[in-house]
């Protein structure tokens, strides 16, 4: 009866610790991605070809 609850603690606190990490994984992913765009959005320049 007692390893039973000892697992099923174990096992709480595993899925809980597996929560935090991918939350904290989303947290620093969005942040990271953030910091990479830009805060105005660049124009796109097309090349033109020059006539001969």
């Amino acid at each position: 009866m007692r390893c039973m609850s000892e697992n099923e603690t174990r096992q709480e606190d595993d899925e809980e610790m597996i929560s935090m990490n991918i939350k904290q994984f989303i947290e620093a992913t969005r942040q990271y991605l953030f910091a990479l765009v830009p805060a105005q959005p660049a124009l796109a320049t097309v090349p033109l070809k020059k006539d001969r």
